[in-house]
């Protein structure tokens, strides 16, 4: 199952990087969400006022334990309706269909042949010669087949009664595209993402904010915010590497709902695209809740309970005075090609780990793929999964 990462050329270049534009995409993967159960898309844009496009899919078959309702932003509609299409495909992908799995303790593995479960920051400890699912991957960083725990592949992880699951399964480093290096870019993108939100939630410390004046996407995003009365807070956060991770808090200083204290993120090699993804996350978040697709009942109440002015006490770090860095000064290392842009984030990586493991999950023409990356952090995900307790866990974005 070696993967081979080839010379893949970016021709489309307005608010993303990718290898085709949105209405290739488009073409290509409408036709597939039928097969896929998806049942409707829907333009959630007007249930808001500040008009950035998101859309949902909808696919009620999805497996228990997963999400139903599929959520994609962009800068254009044809972006947020491609991106939901892509997100409930990587979904789909993701759930486990009888793919080959084997069952042995990770000393029957070997320490040569397999990943650690410990190396992924387990919830527990892992007990001496406790039975594992095992699912086949390829490491980037050493060029060979690499045994990785199937609950960092599978989700929602489903032990089959043979194992206990290690840890609460998720969707960190699960990404699709047009080919399968544009797939894997962003599946890195996104581990070290949650590595960076992980980490400075630990510290609490969201590192610089960022100032964006000049012309750019990311600029008239932010613009469309304040026209209707909600603060953006930005900022660049220090992560494991150099590769540009945002972070965007949103104050909705008209309705003052406490639901509404949303952030959003992105990296990017680009820092422009990452700040514009972390903006349109924020739009996303606000889509969704306004939607009702994918509000979780039991955190709503917490949040209610706290109110406005408490929760924003709680998450006052995302408001703070800080340092602030111009967006033109944060170095652009994005190239023309999908595979050098790889070779740039595995140079960054590589320092921090000794594995990176990608499992191919594509099951339609559309490349999906899961990047495992031992060591990184996702405790932002899972407040169980961290080097060392942080104390309590209070209700936060």
């Amino acid at each position: 199952m070696a993967i081979t990462i080839r010379p893949v050329e970016k021709l489309y270049f307005d608010g993303t990087h990718r290898s085709r534009s949105p209405e290739e995409t488009r073409a290509a993967v409408e036709p597939l969400m039928t097969e896929i159960g998806v049942t409707e898309i829907i333009d959630v844009t007007p249930l808001d006022r500040i008009g950035i496009p998101v859309f949902a899919a909808v696919r009620p078959g999805a497996a228990r334990g997963a999400a139903r309702v599929h959520a994609g932003k962009g800068k254009e509609p044809v972006h947020a309706r491609v991106s939901a299409m892509m997100e409930a495909l990587e979904r789909y992908c993701a759930e486990y269909r009888g793919d080959r799995m084997e069952c042995a303790t990770y000393e029957e593995i070997g320490p040569g042949r397999a990943v650690h479960p410990e190396d992924l920051l387990l919830p527990r400890k892992l007990e001496q010669g406790e039975m594992v699912h095992w699912t086949p991957a390829w490491d980037l960083l050493n060029g060979e087949e690499i045994y990785v725990p199937s609950n960092a592949v599978f989700h929602p992880y489903d032990s089959l009664g043979m194992a206990f699951p290690l840890f609460r399964s998720d969707t960190n480093g699960l990404a699709s595209g047009n080919v399968i290096e544009e797939a894997i870019l962003h599946a890195l993108f996104e581990v070290i993402e949650r590595d960076a939100l992980s980490i400075a939630d630990q510290k609490r410390d969201l590192g610089r904010r960022l100032v964006i004046e000049k012309e750019c996407a990311a600029r008239e995003v932010i613009d469309r915010f304040e026209e209707n009365g909600i603060d953006i807070h930005l900022w660049l956060l220090d992560g494991k590497t150099g590769i540009p991770t945002v972070a965007a808090a949103a104050d909705d200083t008209v309705t003052k709902d406490p639901a509404m204290l949303v952030m959003g993120s992105g990296t990017h090699l680009s820092p422009e695209i990452a700040a514009l993804r972390a903006l349109t996350e924020v739009a996303q978040s606000r889509g969704s809740y306004l939607q009702g697709g994918a509000n979780d009942p039991q955190r709503e109440m917490v949040i209610r309970k706290a109110g406005y002015e408490r929760l924003k006490r709680i998450n006052r770090i995302w408001f703070a005075d800080a340092e602030t860095v111009d967006i033109t000064a944060v170095p652009d290392a994005s190239t023309r090609r999908f595979d050098l842009d790889i070779q740039q984030v595995l140079e960054e990586i590589g320092p921090h780990t000794d594995r990176v493991c990608v499992c191919d999950l594509s099951r339609t023409a559309v490349p999906v793929v899961r990047v495992v990356v031992p060591g990184f952090e996702v405790s932002y995900m899972d407040p169980g999964r961290k080097r060392a307790e942080q104390g309590e866990d209070l209700p936060r974005f």
